[in-house]
């Protein structure tokens, strides 16, 4: 049965709807002016696309005669509230950014338009939409300490008496993969993109994780030092598995990441990964996502001074992410930094 589409391909988008879309994307030069989107980072284009593709989609199953029309003048509001009740399917936060990727191009192509009507359905959508579905967390944010001991003890004593050399490459990589989200919790797209001599620099001093804006939701620079014990696990990786991995598929790249053939992991495959190492470890199915949260939790419980730390150690522009774990977390008095707590968790049991 063939899958029904649920976004128009750009290659089908009217001709003044591909028109506009460069024009906004244009860089510009020595005489030109670039684009109202140029400055957007390249992961967020995707979602403006698939976006306004949704609509056009919806338009051509709908009203197709609307598609003749100007892009900006067939955009009516009306129109609009009638696509977002169709997608009455979909998650309200998956709505919220569907349409805010409608409007954002909108206020882009006619910047001198009142949208303020617009923005008052965007947020009604946010209300609706709220922090999202708090059951789908119920019982999946572990504690990070717990996290990063089950990876440690999935490369203990017993990683040798795995049968082949694949067993112990892959179990040595899942460990590491896990004992890095559990101290540096970054996002998932930028744990997956992770790339030696570019985001990781590995060198006798120690390994420094460097993110570019590109690949932080705040667009600003991170780095940070990889503490132990993440680094040592790392090493091992980097030293036995990895090369292992990559001369099995006879592959030769340098992301971080590498599968059971040597291919790079894509962010898919990491998605997916990920909560089938946590299942094994700990029988719960953890994405990777959720490790930001463990974090934040655990330093919420830890301590008031340890919920300042949530911030940079999340890489979040603002602070209100921070309070908002800590009035949920309570307060237990103490002055430990994330990795300090670890270690000290560790310690402890």
């Amino acid at each position: 049965m063939t899958r029904k589409r649920m976004s128009m391909p750009i290659t089908e988008w009217p001709a003044a709807d591909r028109a506009l879309l460069e024009a906004l994307r244009q860089t510009g030069g020595l005489f030109d002016d670039p684009g109202e989107l140029a400055h957007l980072r390249l992961s967020t284009m995707p979602i403006l696309i698939r976006s306004w593709g949704r609509f056009l989609e919806w338009l051509r199953l709908n009203e197709p005669a609307a598609l003749a029309e100007p892009p900006v003048d067939r955009t009516t509001l009306p129109r609009l509230r009638a696509w977002v009740k169709a997608e009455g399917t979909l998650r309200p936060s998956s709505r919220l950014m569907f349409f805010t990727g409608v409007l954002r191009l909108l206020c882009a192509a006619a910047p001198d338009e009142d949208w303020s009507a617009h923005r008052r359905v965007k947020a009604g959508l946010e209300r609706l939409a709220g922090r999202g579905d708090p059951s789908r967390k119920a019982g999946r944010i572990l504690d990070s300490g717990v996290l990063l001991e089950a990876s440690l003890r999935h490369a203990g004593p017993e990683l040798d008496l795995e049968p082949t050399a694949l067993q112990r490459a892959k179990r040595l990589r899942d460990a590491a993969m896990v004992a890095l989200l559990a101290m540096m919790p970054i996002r998932h797209r930028a744990f997956a993109a992770l790339q030696l001599g570019v985001s990781l620099m590995v060198d006798a001093r120690g390994l420094t994780m460097i993110l570019s804006d590109d690949l932080t939701k705040s667009a600003r620079h991170w780095e940070a030092e990889i503490p132990e014990p993440a680094a040592g696990l790392l090493r091992r990786y980097l030293s036995e598995a990895r090369p292992y991995l990559l001369a099995r598929g006879g592959k030769q790249h340098d992301m971080l990441w590498a599968g059971n053939a040597g291919d790079p992991m894509s962010y898919s495959y990491v998605g997916r990964r990920i909560p089938q190492i946590t299942q094994a470890l700990t029988g719960v199915a953890i994405p990777p996502h959720f490790f930001r949260d463990a974090a934040a939790t655990t330093l919420a419980r830890s301590s008031r001074q340890a919920a300042h730390l949530i911030r940079p150690v999340l890489g979040h522009a603002t602070a209100r992410t921070s309070e908002r774990h800590y009035i949920h977390a309570g307060t237990i008095e103490a002055s430990r930094d994330f990795t300090t707590l670890l270690r000290q968790l560790k310690k402890d049991e």
